[in-house]
């Protein structure tokens, strides 16, 4: 299959744009007729729907980053996969978003069968592969591109496709006005820089869509497969918990952006091409193999 849309290649941030309107899009897109041919219950047709068609809507995302040449953002190469080492840390921070204070006291538990955490977790892991490969796959690289590698481009990169994916949860308000949607903005700023800077360092996609899944599973587990009070899951212990895991890993991600090698993300950025010398402006040594094929 050839490229067919190198052409984007030329304008990175407005190629970054139309991207993003296409996530946006897809997001848009209606997925619970899908579960309903299927499960009669409200919340699994929402899961089964939702889920398989993340992850369809994943490959197409994928497809499209490829045919605009934009390779390697899926897994680590083979000389860089000590990346994983230095990102491991972010699947720290995903398993903290478990009540895991109220898990092991046992004023929260998980009741639901396996059908039904199944699912539950079709749904996350369609979210994290649909959403990872959008943004740390595609509209950071094109976002690379335009901004550059160096310390002051990679941090603004970092933070404007961060941006760009916080606000994306504004369309929640489509289903109706609730504070809780910014607060979402906010930890999805916060998550999205995380793994902007994993991406960077050369964890790849996969690896992004594994933290971001896993942070949506623990988020959630309990509402939806168990049974325990807000209360309960937000207890002293799991506050302060949470407050240190946060600021520990917003410092060493914070370090890790910084002292990341500049070529850490060359195999993947999306730089503009350099522009074709003019017809006829052949460089010296270029002529004087014409001349010389000439005699």
């Amino acid at each position: 299959m050839r490229q067919n849309m190198l052409y984007l290649r030329k304008t990175p941030a407005q190629s970054a744009v139309i991207f993003y309107i296409l996530t946006i899009g897809f997001v848009l897109l209606p997925t619970d007729w899908l579960g309903e041919l299927f499960f009669e219950d409200a919340t699994s047709a929402h899961f089964f729907g939702m889920g398989v068609l993340r992850v369809a809507m994943f490959a197409v995302m994928a497809v499209l980053a490829w045919q605009t040449g934009i390779a390697h953002v899926l897994f680590p190469q083979r000389r860089n996969v000590r990346a994983l080492l230095w990102c491991l840390p972010a699947l720290v921070v995903a398993v903290n978003n478990f009540p895991l204070v109220a898990l092991a006291s046992g004023t929260a538990e998980i009741t639901a069968g396996a059908g039904a955490i199944a699912l539950y977790a079709l749904y996350c892991a369609g979210i994290g592969l649909f959403e990872e490969m959008a943004f740390r796959g595609v509209v950071f690289p094109l976002v690379l591109g335009k901004t550059g590698t160096g310390k002051k481009g990679r941090v603004l990169a970092v933070l404007v496709s961060a941006a760009a994916f916080g606000l994306l949860h504004l369309v929640n308000l489509l289903g109706g006005f609730s504070p809780a949607v910014f607060l979402q903005v906010g930890y999805s700023f916060l998550i999205g820089a995380m793994l902007a800077v994993c991406m960077f360092r050369g964890a790849g996609v996969g690896f992004c869509a594994l933290a971001h899944a896993v942070f949506n599973f623990g988020g959630n587990v309990v509402q939806y497969c168990g049974v325990g009070a807000f209360a309960d899951l937000w207890c002293a212990g799991e506050v302060v918990l949470t407050a240190v895991v946060g600021v520990a890993a917003a410092a060493y991600f914070v370090w890790l952006i910084l002292h990341s090698p500049a070529d850490a993300a060359d195999r993947f950025a999306v730089f503009p091409p350099a522009p074709e010398p003019p017809a006829g402006d052949a460089s010296p040594g270029a002529q004087d193999e014409i001349e010389n094929k000439s005699e």
